[in-house]
């Protein structure tokens, strides 16, 4: 592999490093740092990821699906020339909308709108862990252990009163949704800052801090010379609330006049994603960036990159207790695997491996996996009263007795290895100061143990963060809804939610003819059929398809015949038995030889003309749009209809008009 200068490795500016990077890709994974870059063109990120992927074989739990996910979330906003929308698009259009001056609080959409859940936690028909979404980062009131708030990456702020059985959102009128840190004021209960963005996955754009001082009621901009960043996690000066200090993907940033004004204090503009006090001492304070430590001691004002006994890393997280505040732990990992926990001594001067296995980040009850996505989901945290007890959480939670040498599970998203099953993706771990009892937060939601993680508790019912993939409605109820969800699966909503099908829950289709037939997906089109309302779903009824599809592949029910099934792999396929008794038995045919474009082009759209049901639209992923007169026919002709459109991106939706077979929008 050529040799990379740490700037380049840094990735502080795309543009800069174009070259190398297109040359390196196939030996280095830069698409990680590039998907969490703003500037970062989205066509050379998916380059990078396949160009890096062309040859290797995938594993469960590689955090293959955490880019195909970003991938999904994020070409549906591209502008009409491929490019990624600003950071701060939305602030500005909620600025003009509602005037330069106009309050967090305009938008009144539950005037309009009724949240129809899931709220409450769906009862599960899965062998796995169900759950309602991520949650990013738990903070508490010190002095009261049933008041503490939960950030999500896409479902924004979220406040419990009485321990987490009831939940209230308290910032859905915010321009964006992601919460990657939260900080209570230790002097006015009510004084609150919010790290906006989503530090993990990139499912929401940062907008720096945000502050309120009425305990969240409203809330307002607090980022002058911040700007628009993700905000990893912030931390509050203990002697001094005026004073935080900010890690963000543009370096570390500070205020000392509560966050009315921030200067950013790193000599660079790395991604930074974790940042400490050391307990009892405000001149000290650690930080990491992409596989980096760094050390302030005069309370974050200038920074030095610590190596002593540290390799190189992809990523890492700090880890502190107040029992023994000269302790500070490391937790390293390579591009998703486990490569040390290292501790040092001496405030963080200098740091000795520990341990460096077995493969904790990966999804193997015992470690033995060579797999994990790291960069993803880790986080640590330090028991507070003996400083050699630790918990890791990858895909799933370990924990040491004797500071970090050994390793024993706590947690398994599939009820593994004898301990209780908890949600995968680990992204907080945290202790409350009020009660002392250790708090999680994964991709299903919010948990807690009270007894060193031999027994969890969930606490996530009450939570509406689930991140909807797709919407399939009944035509002959408007109660019977099917959705599918990020890393929640689908589910069915009749009166109440129930969690049928687990994984990622893509395209739902309800019967519009018998609502007894539903259907729903997992990636790449693998498409599942209930015929008993929900309750019970098959196997992939597109089995015998030769193809695959995109990520969320589409498929339709033939607007005049809901026994005919259209979907789109990298060319279009027909089943015209796709209700019949056994499953097994359902048969597909493909239609079209022309859209496949080298087999390298996936379809993204389909649409049925309900007023001809043998004209099709489909587009396809390389920018083409096409239309069949003929669907229904033995000898199905597809033509190109791309010319007038823009050619930089497809057409992310197609509607064909009720009453006009000449009109499509």
């Amino acid at each position: 592999m050529k040799k990379i200068t740490l700037a380049i490795t840094l990735f502080c500016s795309l543009v800069s490093v174009k070259a190398q990077v297109i040359s390196d890709t196939a030996q280095y994974p830069y698409w990680i740092e590039m998907m969490q870059d703003p500037k970062a063109d989205f066509a050379e990120t998916q380059k990078a990821f396949e160009k890096y992927w062309e040859g290797r074989e995938r594993q469960k739990g590689d955090g293959w699906k955490i880019f195909k996910r970003w991938e999904y979330f994020t070409e549906m906003r591209l502008d009409e020339n491929g490019k990624k929308p600003a950071p701060g698009a939305v602030l500005e259009a909620y600025r003009e909308y509602f005037g330069a001056n106009a309050k967090t609080t305009g938008l009144q959409q539950k005037d309009h709108w009724q949240e129809v859940g899931p709220v409450s936690m769906p009862s599960n028909g899965t062998g796995q862990p169900n759950g309602l979404g991520r949650v990013n980062v738990l903070a508490f009131n010190p002095s009261n252990s049933d008041i503490f708030f939960v950030g999500a990456p896409a479902g924004g702020l979220w406040k419990t009163e009485d321990g987490g059985s009831n939940w209230e959102n308290l910032t859905d009128t915010l321009p964006t949704l992601g919460v990657s840190s939260i900080v209570l004021d230790y002097s006015d209960a009510n004084t609150m800052y919010l790290g906006t963005g989503d530090r993990d996955g990139g499912d929401a754009p940062g907008l720096g801090v945000w502050k309120s001082t009425d305990g969240g009621d409203t809330w307002s901009v607090s980022n002058t010379g911040m700007g628009n960043k993700t905000v990893g996690r912030m931390v509050m000066n203990p002697g001094d609330s005026m004073t935080l200090v900010a890690a963000t993907n543009a370096g570390i940033f500070k205020t000392s006049d509560g966050g009315s004004t921030w200067n950013r204090k790193s000599s660079n503009t790395s991604n930074y994603k974790d940042i400490t006090y050391r307990p009892g001492d405000t001149s000290i304070v650690y930080a990491t960036a992409q596989g980096s430590f760094y050390r302030s001691a005069d309370g974050g004002e200038t920074w030095s990159q610590i190596t002593n006994g540290l390799p190189g890393s992809n990523r890492m997280v700090i880890g502190v207790s107040p029992a023994n505040s000269n302790y500070v732990y490391l937790l390293l990992t390579n591009t998703r695997t486990f490569k040390g926990l290292y501790r040092s001594t001496d405030k963080g001067l200098s740091f000795s491996l520990m341990s460096n296995s077995p493969n904790i980040m990966d999804y193997q009850a015992n470690g033995s996996g060579t797999s994990g996505q790291s960069w993803y989901d880790l986080c640590m945290a330090v028991d507070p009263q003996n400083a050699n007890v630790l918990y890791v959480g990858g895909i799933n939670v370990w924990k040491s007795t004797n500071g970090g040498v050994n390793w024993s599970i706590k947690t398994h998203w599939t009820y593994s290895g004898g301990v209780s099953a908890v949600h995968a993706d680990q992204h907080e771990l945290v202790f409350s100061p009020a009660d002392g009892h250790l708090y999680n937060g994964n991709d299903g939601g919010a948990y807690y143990t009270a007894n060193g993680g031999s027994s969890w508790n969930e606490i996530s019912s009450g939570l509406a963060i689930s991140q909807v993939y797709k919407i399939g409605q009944s035509a002959q109820s408007q109660d019977l809804v099917i959705n599918g969800y990020q890393d929640n699966g689908t589910s069915v909503y009749d009166g109440s939610w129930r969690t049928e099908i687990g994984g990622d829950g893509m395209e739902c289709i309800i019967d519009p003819s018998d609502s007894n037939y539903m259907y729903g997906a997992l990636y790449y089109g693998n498409i599942r059929r209930s015929s008993n309302y929900g309750i019970n779903f098959s196997g992939n009824i597109a089995g015998s398809v030769t193809e695959s599809g995109e990520w969320v592949t589409p498929y339709i029910l033939k607007e005049d015949d809901p026994s005919t099934m259209i979907a789109g792999f990298k060319n279009v396929w027909i089943s015209t038995n796709v209700k019949t008794s056994s499953t097994s038995s359902i048969t597909w045919t493909q239609v079209s030889n022309n859209l496949a474009n080298n087999n390298t082009a996936g379809i993204k759209v389909l649409e049925n003309s309900p007023v001809d049901p043998d004209i099709l639209y489909v587009s396809r992923k390389d920018n083409h749009l096409f239309r069949s007169d003929n669907i229904g026919s033995a000898s199905v002709v597809f033509t190109d209809i791309s010319s007038g459109l823009p050619t930089t991106t497809w057409p992310r939706d197609i509607e064909a008009h009720p009453f006009d077979a000449n009109k499509v929008y």
